[in-house]
């Protein structure tokens, strides 16, 4: 009997979200036996992000009855049963959203206790973490309870739903470590649309509560720069990078402009070895605005001259205090922004996650409950890419993550699997078929 394999990454992440799924409370009064269990339904949904598949329908027709994709199924996701596309809907859809929340907490504690959240270490202030919001849904016709509605009581309403999400990143590392997004909701009770800035209280209560000793550099576009969003953010005991654009920031702008007429402003100016020019002005100590006089911020401008003369500016307030060793790192951090938007929405959009398609609706939680599952197999995806070797070695056998999809989803669909191990030897080495634990799957 050959001896028995330790765990991947992906076999340890996959079982803490099992595990926790186990825990989800049932909302069906009566459970007859035999029944699908909820936990199968949750982690179903989870596979069916994860092996990112197109469509609901395409997943029921691929493994509902299909013994080998069963026997996948369990193998790596604990499934024993699956549902129905239907019945899958009606399971998702009355699940409060707040019980995937232990997901990536759990997640999240994995990276800690391996040590490998040391690689996110940016700023002495804390890790750097930018948020922002997405828009997942979209639709003239089909809503929820939940939906946020454009045009309400006009012939063409919009019903929509929003996350706000925030992700540790690190200037120049392509891993990103998504936390539990914020859904933006309709909230009971209310008399208007929820919106980012009303959700980003309840995204930093929820953060202070599940990582209480976690300290954030936290990272904004302009829409936040204000005196109210300032003082919340430090509330929590959370530094801070945001967007400070002239048009908004008229007050600001002029209060600079009077320092450094006075003397008071500092420059600094460096080229670098590939011919980039870097200009800074910065200063320490000014009003946000003539409202929050209170509010102090510390300014800095900032442009980039490339080689052929064009150039990028940008303008940052923070509350890092800023010297000339400081400022070219600071820069880096507010620049980092953009891994929010291109290598978290744009990835969940565009490289195989399919966060816009409409999975279904439902009538109470699901279409947010779908998007939270695809923010976690992003995760998981993203600690597998951080510290598992067999995806790291896959990966760069197949030089792409569209071609390592295909790869993991071609296996899935062909062959008896037992375990990530063998799945992911089978890319690296180009052996499938040869491969003694893959048995192909003549249905």
């Amino acid at each position: 009997m050959p001896p028995s394999k330790r765990k991947t990454i992906a076999e340890k992440l996959t079982s803490i979200v099992s595990k926790e799924a186990s825990k989800i409370p049932d909302f069906r009064k009566k459970v007859s036996q035999g029944a699908i269990p909820l936990h199968d339904a949750v982690m179903s949904g989870l596979a069916m992000m994860h092996l990112k598949y197109p469509s609901l329908l395409q997943f029921d027709r691929d493994c509902v009855k299909t013994p080998a994709k069963l026997h996948n199924l369990k193998s790596m996701y604990g499934v024993t049963q699956v549902p129905s596309d239907t019945y899958f809907r009606e399971m998702l859809d009355p699940i409060e959203t707040r019980y995937l929340r232990k997901f990536f907490t759990l997640l999240f504690a994995f990276v800690q206790r391996s040590g490998r959240l040391r690689h996110f270490e940016y700023f002495d202030e804390g890790y750097l973490a930018p948020i922002d919001g997405t828009g997942h849904f979209c639709s003239g016709k089909i809503h929820c309870p939940e939906c946020c509605v454009k045009k309400p009581g006009s012939k063409n309403p919009q019903y929509y739903h929003q996350l706000l999400a925030c992700c540790l990143v690190k200037p120049g590392k392509k891993e990103v470590l998504p936390l539990m997004p914020e859904p933006i909701i309709q909230q009971q009770d209310a008399s208007k649309n929820d919106c980012e800035k009303t959700a980003l209280k309840r995204l930093l209560a929820n953060l202070s509560r599940e990582h209480p000793h976690l300290k954030l550099v936290l990272n904004f576009d302009d829409l936040y720069s204000d005196g109210p969003t300032i003082k919340l953010v430090q509330s929590y005991g959370y530094s801070f990078i945001m967007v400070a654009k002239d048009t908004s920031h008229v007050s600001l702008y002029e209060s600079v402009d009077e320092l450094d007429k006075a003397g008071k402003v500092k420059r600094y100016y460096y080229a670098d070895e590939n011919g980039y020019q870097h200009w800074f002005r910065f200063v320490n100590g000014v009003s946000i605005n003539k409202s929050h006089k209170e509010t102090l911020v510390n300014y800095l401008e900032y442009v980039e001259t490339d080689p052929k003369g064009n150039k990028y500016v940008n303008t940052w307030i923070t509350d890092i205090q800023l010297t000339e060793e400081n400022v070219a790192k600071v820069m880096r951090g507010g620049r980092a922004r953009w891994k929010i938007e291109n290598e978290t929405f744009n990835t969940l959009k565009t490289q195989g996650y399919h966060l816009e398609h409409n999975y279904g609706h439902g009538k109470q939680h699901l279409a947010t409950n779908l998007a939270s599952l695809t923010f976690t197999a992003f995760l998981i995806n993203q600690i597998e890419q951080l510290a598992c070797k067999f995806f790291q070695q896959a990966l760069e056998a197949k030089k792409s993550k569209k071609a390592l999809w295909l790869a993991i989803r071609g296996l899935f669909d062909w062959f008896t699997i037992d375990n990530w191990e063998d799945l992911f030897t089978a890319i690296i080495e180009g052996r499938s078929v040869s491969l003694k634990h893959l048995v192909i799957d003549t249905t």
